[in-house]
């Protein structure tokens, strides 16, 4: 018998399960088969106690109940929502590409991941980082120049698995400067597209 308990969306399409110390985590109801009579836990990923997930007794994550990825890739929850486990939230990747899909990290100051106020060029510095490389998209006289810069990148380097920011999209001068850049790392990209059109120009 399982020891998750569960309530509905009012439209019945997300069913939300309960676990017995307050923990709740949704899936969609048509998926509910899928997890019948299992009992769920709540397990953290990592020391700082930020990053949960709900697993089995034997250490099986509640997502790999919901989708069979194959061996060697992993399951991405596209919004960082780890407790959303509906199929629209979950897709199979690489380790690589859920690597590109983090959160902000703490020691962040400026509010977006890879862009930074250079006080010796009283600048904003843009860049990203792809396989321990790390990849510099430019100087730029406003922030939001640089977000729209590392939208770029990100879109270069990592297509659909990136965290884009809201900001109006690059000019054309930020958009052709950063693809530039970015083509001499064209052997490390995710992004297929991006790929076949350096190689196309090439």
């Amino acid at each position: 018998m399982s020891n998750v308990s569960f309530t509905f969306s009012d439209d019945g399409k997300i069913a939300y399960g309960h676990l017995p110390d307050g923990i709740v985590f949704q899936i969609d109801t048509s998926e509910m088969h899928k997890i019948e009579g299992v009992s769920f836990y709540r397990n953290y990923r990592d020391l700082t106690g930020k990053i949960l997930y709900v697993i089995d007794r034997h250490g099986k994550h509640l997502h790999r109940y919901l989708i069979d990825a194959p061996k060697g890739y992993e399951i991405d929850h596209i919004n960082l929502d780890t407790m959303d486990n509906r199929l629209c939230n979950l897709r199979i990747c690489t380790h690589q590409q859920n690597q590109c899909n983090q959160p902000l990290q703490r020691n962040n100051t400026s509010g977006v991941t890879g862009v930074r106020f250079h006080r010796a060029r009283n600048k904003f510095q843009a860049r990203i980082k792809v396989c321990q490389h790390s990849i510099h998209l430019g100087y730029y006289m406003t922030f939001e120049e640089a977000v729209q810069a590392r939208n770029v990148g990100m879109k270069c380097m990592f297509g659909e698995f990136g965290r884009y920011n809201d900001v109006a999209p690059a000019p054309k001068w930020i958009r052709e400067d950063v693809i530039n850049r970015c083509k001499r790392f064209v052997d490390l990209s995710i992004c297929e597209s991006f790929v076949s059109f350096v190689r196309k120009s090439a």
